[in-house]
């Protein structure tokens, strides 16, 4: 089985801009001895996570690289081999013109010197890595417990590869990361309680482990399934997404929750599940307050990528050809 000469074959192909379907990704797969359906997805995933990687470390303006990467996710095969194991650990990766806003958007705004300790950011439920693009994966931390995932990884020069369930903390990141960001599984979980709020979500608990590595000036990003809802009031409707959302707003300054449609920017992932870009940018010093009416919240659905390009409101930095050139061996992969 050559699944390294899969992979290179589908990256190729997606970055000549040719359209490539599931069927003809089985069939390639199969002339290499691959015919297991979930290993063939994480492996035209894994293809699909180089290929955007190298376009959003391209040097041009920061627009062209969104707009070639939304073409990018437009001639993907559509990832919905569903699987027995994606659908039971409900394992759909972010598509990747919402991991390249994502990931650029929590990138370190601090100024460097000789003597800053090296940049770091956290991914605590990863899959292939596909979330972390914009980022150089040599200061990535990913963790991963799904056997073919992690494999996937570890084929990345990411600075280090772990296995913890991202559901409990992690102590040894605790306020030291420059950023984090997680698409995270989720599922009900009962009900567990953190600083007096009430946590029923998966998703949810995750999300907070995440935040809790960054540090004080940290930015973090987190997609979670579903929209907002009000009540009469313009109250969050009571139950689990008014506790998540309170506590983020009292721990930490929440630049947007933004509400995407699933069936429109997220489908080719293999599921059409409406889901929340929600950007954080830094934690609040003294903590105190709860999510904002719904007469002080943007509630706009976002339909189509040019929408959610202006919504997240990114911008290019400067950046000398000697940091492209680093950006651009960054992405190699070590086989």
């Amino acid at each position: 089985m050559d699944k390294h000469t899969l992979v290179k074959e589908i990256m190729n192909t997606l970055l000549t801009g040719d359209k490539i379907t599931r069927l003809q990704v089985e069939k390639l797969a199969k002339s290499y001895g691959l015919v297991n359906k979930n290993e063939i997805k994480e492996l035209s995933e894994l293809a699909l996570v180089l290929a955007a990687r190298t376009i959003a470390h391209e040097n041009v303006p920061l627009k062209q690289r969104y707009n070639r990467i939304v073409q990018l996710y437009k001639d993907q095969m559509n990832i919905s081999f569903r699987t027995s194991m994606s659908m039971m650990l409900q394992q759909f990766s972010t598509p990747a013109p919402i991991s390249f806003l994502a990931s650029t958007y929590i990138k370190s705004d601090a100024p460097k010197s000789i003597h800053s300790a090296p940049e770091l950011y956290f991914e605590p439920s990863a899959g292939n890595g596909l979330l972390t693009i914009a980022l150089d994966p040599q200061k990535v931390i990913v963790n991963e417990m799904d056997d073919i995932r992690y494999d996937n990884l570890l084929q990345q020069p990411f600075h280090k590869a772990t296995r913890g369930d991202g559901s409990i903390p992690f102590p040894e990141y605790y306020h030291k990361m420059d950023g984090a960001i997680t698409n995270p599984p989720f599922g009900n979980i009962g009900m567990t309680v953190i600083d007096r709020f009430r946590i029923y979500r998966l998703e949810h608990l995750m999300s907070i482990r995440a935040l809790d590595t960054i540090k004080d000036s940290g930015k973090a990003a987190i997609i979670i399934g579903g929209h907002t809802h009000y009540d009469p009031k313009g109250r969050i409707k009571a139950g689990q997404n008014r506790y998540f959302l309170n506590y983020l707003h009292y721990y930490y300054h929440v630049d947007d929750v933004i509400n995407i449609d699933g069936s429109k920017l997220y489908s080719r992932q293999g599921t059409a599940m409406d889901v929340r870009l929600i950007l954080i940018n830094g934690r609040k010093k003294t903590a105190g307050g709860s999510a904002p009416l719904e007469a002080y919240t943007n509630t706009e659905v976002m339909l189509s990528w040019s929408q959610l390009w202006d919504r997240v409101g990114l911008y290019d930095k400067p950046t000398s050809n000697e940091k492209a050139k680093a950006r651009a061996k960054a992405i190699a992969l070590k086989f």
